[in-house]
């Protein structure tokens, strides 16, 4: 995975192990559909990434367990359903750069930038059926689910002239939280982790997810 795009940042090199071992199994998961029209476009859309998200995974099942191939599975569902966020997202924002590059939908067009995401949403769909656990396919789920909502309700919002703290708080909740959150869920749920670990890891990368977007918003509004 190219990783020429990616910002320097003296965190993520503490973590470098863990995303070269993230962008291999990203990797090998794309080497399944190497015959696809969508393979290439696709690895550009992952392209300098930061993947903290799957990053929270893997180090949530370190903590209670051990890193395995099922858990960077999961890793790469988790940064796939954010790169599908992002590609939509760019779309609505009329975004003109990302990472440093023509945003998905500049590179590839709208038609293909739509169809991308929903081959992405296959793409974990297949990705959890081979898991074999019910609760990861529905954590996912309610993930994109989440994350959807949060994007009409932040449009809404927009719009509109009487927007509340509350208000704020429920579209950072539902469009940026839920990743964080089900990133730690989801590594805990995998590494085998108890139900009170799970609930902990869970609140930990939601909150986590919050003070992201808070940062984020602070520095659009400097």
């Amino acid at each position: 995975m190219d990783r020429k795009n990616i910002e320097i940042n003296p965190l993520l090199e503490v973590y470098s192990k863990y995303i070269e071992k993230i962008d291999f199994a990203l990797d090998k998961e794309l080497e399944l559909y190497s015959e696809s029209e969508f393979c290439e476009p696709l690895k550009y859309a992952l392209e300098g990434g930061k993947r903290i998200r799957p990053i929270i995974t893997l180090l949530a099942a370190e903590s209670v367990g051990k890193i395995d191939d099922n858990v960077y599975a999961g890793a790469c569902a988790i940064e796939l359903l954010h790169t599908e966020s992002v590609i939509h997202d760019d779309i609505i924002d009329n975004e003109t750069q990302r990472r440093h590059k023509d945003p998905f939908h500049i590179k590839y067009g709208y038609n293909t930038s739509v169809l991308t995401g929903d081959f992405v949403l296959g793409l974990i769909l297949n990705i959890s059926s081979r898991l074999d656990t019910a609760r990861v396919t529905k954590d996912l789920a309610t993930a994109a689910m989440l994350m959807s909502e949060g994007e009409v309700l932040e449009g809404k919002l927009e719009e509109s002239e009487d927007v509340t703290f509350e208000d704020y708080i429920k579209v950072m909740d539902y469009k940026t939280a839920t990743a964080f959150e089900m990133a730690a869920k989801l590594g805990a749920v995998i590494g085998g982790g108890s139900e009170e670990e799970i609930s902990g890891l869970a609140e930990y990368g939601k909150n986590i997810g919050i003070a992201y977007q808070i940062k984020d918003d602070l520095m659009d509004w400097k």
